[in-house]
């Protein structure tokens, strides 16, 4: 209703100026004629005239209660309209639908075709994922006949691509994460230490060797693959911008107000201050990543878009040539 009152207020404004109009000129024309007016029949005439614009403007409400009612429900289904009072109303709603319409099926098809990209982008990740098993098989079983250097290259390399095909392959689930997600109860030690394991060769190719000091009985609740990736981001560029060799990448964790806090420290080259805020956007490398070829600028973008998801802050403390520390928060269960 006060909607309708607000379209209408302008009309009914100009409705009663019209209605003083007409009495002055009836008060003035009734003087001229020797004849004036009573004030009870100018009163009699302005009820009158009220009575009928409220029944005029009542029975108008009740023509467009459903389109007002609908304008003010913002949970309303978008693709009905009440039936339209008048012509130029049902125009707009052929009008509209037929927008509507439209817009429903090319978001159906921009669904659509992001699904099978999606999909074709994870099948080619997985059918890559075998030729690379069988090149670092190859690899083992010529190891003998290969000179060290072209084998440490070669590992190199392969790892380089393993770790392309593992970001391809989050970015595109991210997109559909929470079909892909399942919070449990992690020991954060075990997790550590089988990143550790699987990272071994990582560590012993660069000469960086991890130190850990986690409670053994420390859990936290997170999805573990998820989890496992964020890890793996920030140890791979922890070893990545390691500035000398036999420097240590320490995983310590933290009890504040209740919340686990972990701690991946490095003695790397650290991050320049200019580029701290923007290590998180996507495509990012900055300085260092003119340096490093194999710097992508996803790794962490990816690291922060999933603890955002899963609710686990992530904070980064860099300095140049002193190293750098990334916490990650864990909300009590």
């Amino acid at each position: 209703m006060k909607a309708y009152l607000k379209d209408h207020i302008g009309n009914i404004l100009f409705f009663y100026s019209q209605i003083v109009l007409v009495i002055i000129v009836a008060r003035l024309a009734s003087g001229i004629s020797g004849d004036p007016i009573s004030k009870q029949n100018l009163l009699y005439m302005l009820i009158i005239t009220t009575f009928f614009l409220i029944i005029y403007h009542v029975l108008r409400y009740n023509k467009y209660r459903d389109m007002y009612r609908y304008t003010v429900h913002a949970e309303s289904e978008l693709a009905w309209l009440p039936d339209p009072p008048d012509q130029l109303t049902n125009q707009l709603k052929e009008h509209y639908e037929n927008q509507y319409r439209d817009y429903k099926q090319q978001v159906e098809k921009l669904h659509v075709e992001k699904r099978q990209e999606t999909l074709f982008m994870q099948q080619w990740i997985h059918q890559m994922k075998t030729p690379l098993s069988v090149m670092r098989l190859t690899l083992e079983k010529e190891e003998q006949n290969l000179p060290p250097y072209f084998k440490q290259d070669m590992e190199e390399e392969l790892d380089r691509i393993k770790h392309g095909l593992q970001l391809a392959l989050y970015q595109s689930r991210l997109q559909q994460f929470e079909r892909d997600f399942h919070v449990e109860k992690i020991n954060l030690k075990e997790l550590v230490h089988s990143l550790i394991q699987e990272n071994k060769l990582n560590f012993i190719r660069h000469s960086v060797y991890p130190k850990v000091e986690i409670n053994e009985m420390l859990h936290i609740y997170s999805d573990q693959k998820w989890l496992y990736f964020v890890l793996e981001q920030i140890t791979s560029n922890a070893i990545k911008y390691a500035s000398k060799a036999n420097s240590q990448i320490h995983f310590s964790t933290h009890i504040q107000e209740s919340k686990i806090q972990l701690d991946i420290s490095d003695q790397g080259i650290g991050i320049p201050k200019q580029d701290l805020k923007r290590i998180f956007d996507p495509f990012f490398t900055g300085e260092n990543g003119r340096h490093y070829r194999e710097s992508t600028g996803m790794g962490l973008f990816l690291a922060k878009q999933i603890c955002d998801t899963l609710h686990h802050s992530i904070e980064v403390r860099s300095e140049v040539n002193q190293g750098t520390t990334i916490k990650i928060e864990f909300e009590p269960f």
